[in-house]
């Protein structure tokens, strides 16, 4: 199997499998919100950026591991890619054992991070121990499922995640329409958690034999080095990704209150599931890319660069015209009109969607080309001024002053420090270039969602209407950026692709 067919796998099973997994999650959170209520979502989304927190423990040592397999496992060399998953074994155990014993010095003081404490939750600290124990599991097995994303084989991930998901969401849906108990709940999270790790590691050993040898040699001083710089760098980026993505549930539940983090949560769960299925899609590509920055010269890369930078302004363009448009029609037939945010702060979460999918572009091809070291101070800054605004804009605005703030120190330093590092240390390619077309498409976006929102705003509400304003969302901001970008070399090579592909697949081969 060549990489395209690779990619082209992971794709439609990444595809696939989330679309599954988001209508099995939609359907649960409906049952969760009927049976449990607000207080119950907003304790689960405060406990999950919690533990979230609890992940600067891995010290960005997994993006470095997995940067250091790239060329190894293009060039065929087992005996290093052996020393380094033992490493990475060792390294991730340590590191589990350390998150559920930090997670556990955190039990006395979770009255902390909430503004007042639900009285009508029993067992809080239990429900709290319980997700931990479900988020430490997957330190433990965490080697298998990196080796499977760098031989381009993320698809065997995906589909025991999605069998294994879909089995125990049914349980947890039927778990509570019988007993209304949240701890019932969380064990079944906890039991999938495990088989799903279990399947996932027993599936890679018979993929790669290679696992299970003992000759493993000690790793060369000088790559265990660079993995030593790498991981230095990466703790700096990520306290910052902690400290700015994972603090909103804490500091909306400290400065607003539980029951408006369990409002957010549920458009953060709709994000949540377009950042997912984003990932996938460019989990599918990254190993491709990591092959080929490790194979080809400095031309290729900078072609292949802009258009996957193309290709994610038109795709995180149009998603965020879709989620301004769709996101209070959609909850308000999902959950009701009761669980609606105001409008400045749904506006204020869709350009933090935006500006934030922008950067994956840069930030994956600089992973892949192990640029973690210049703009390391960065990430301290931006968590530093997050915080900072966030608090102070939340007494005035509430959830729109920390989505505000979000925003803000996303703009001050990663929104210009990143594409600076990659076009001048990695790409050696014109940074003006790149801002100049990422401002160009941003006017086009602009346009394209103003437009679709005008003609979404004339009708009505109801599922008849959202089903329409569906349509128009699909039609509308495509049709413009057809028009605009008809003469672009990026749409035709993804326009020869399309078409090569489905060739290929009448032809039978």
């Amino acid at each position: 199997m060549n990489k395209a067919e690779h990619i082209a796998k992971n794709i439609k099973y990444a595809v696939a499998g989330e679309l599954l997994l988001a209508v099995l999650k939609f359907i649960s959170r409906r049952v969760f919100v009927l049976l449990l209520g607000r207080e119950y979502l907003g304790l689960n989304g405060l406990f999950t950026d919690v533990l979230s927190m609890l992940s600067l423990a891995e010290l960005g040592f997994n993006v470095s591991i997995t940067y250091s397999l790239y060329r190894p496992v293009a060039q065929g060399d087992t005996e290093l890619v052996k020393s380094l998953i033992r490493l990475y074994r060792r390294v991730y155990r340590a590191v589990g054992l350390v998150v559920l014993a930090l997670g556990l010095s955190l039990l006395s003081f979770l009255s902390f991070f909430v503004k007042e404490m639900p009285k009508d939750i029993p067992h809080i600290p239990l429900i709290y121990v319980l997700n931990l124990a479900n988020a430490g599991i997957s330190y433990f097995f965490s080697h298998k499922s990196t080796l499977l994303f760098v031989h381009q084989k993320k698809y065997v991930e995906t589909s025991i995640r999605a069998a294994v998901s879909l089995a125990a969401t049914a349980a947890q849906i039927i778990t509570l329409f019988f007993t209304r108990n949240y701890l019932y709940y969380l064990c079944l999270s906890i039991a999938a958690t495990v088989v799903q790790n279990i399947a996932i590691t027993v599936k890679a050993d018979r993929l790669f034999p290679c696992l299970r040898e003992r000759d493993v040699r000690p790793l060369p001083p000088e790559i265990l080095g660079e993995i030593r710089r790498n991981v230095r760098a990466m703790l700096l980026h990520r306290i910052g990704a902690v400290a700015v993505f994972n603090t909103d549930n804490l500091l909306i539940s400290k400065f607003v209150g539980v029951a408006a983090a369990g409002l957010y949560s549920n458009y953060m769960m709709i994000r949540g599931f377009l950042n997912i299925l984003v990932s996938a899609l460019f989990d599918a590509i990254t190993p491709a890319l990591g092959n080929l920055t490790a194979t080809e010269p400095e031309a290729r890369r900078q072609t292949v660069f802009r258009r996957l930078n193309f290709f994610s302004g038109w795709l995180f363009g149009w998603m965020s015209i879709c989620l301004f448009c769709l996101y209070d029609p959609f909850i308000d037939i999902w959950l009701g009109r009761g669980y609606l945010l105001p409008k400045p702060a749904v506006l204020l979460i869709v350009l933090n969607f935006y500006v934030n999918s922008m950067r994956t572009p840069v930030n994956n091809t600089k992973s892949v080309l192990g640029l973690f070291w210049d703009d390391r101070y960065k990430s301290i800054l931006e968590a530093v001024l997050n915080l900072v605004v966030s608090v102070l804009l939340a007494q005035c605005w509430g959830v729109a002053g920390i989505m505000a703030g979000t925003l803000i120190s996303t703009l001050a330093f990663p929104f210009w420090c990143e594409p600076l590092v990659l076009c001048r240390r990695g790409l050696r390619m014109s940074v003006k270039h790149y801002f100049t077309g990422y401002f160009a498409h941003l006017a086009v976006t602009a346009s394209a969602g103003a437009l679709t929102w005008l003609l979404c705003r004339a009708l009505g509400g109801g599922l008849g209407w959202f089903l329409l304003k569906c349509l128009l969302c699909a039609a509308v901001p495509n049709a413009v950026y057809l028009a605009v970008y008809r003469r672009r070399e990026e749409l035709s090579f993804f326009k020869h692709a399309a078409a090569h592909a489905v060739g290929r697949r009448r032809s039978g081969r």
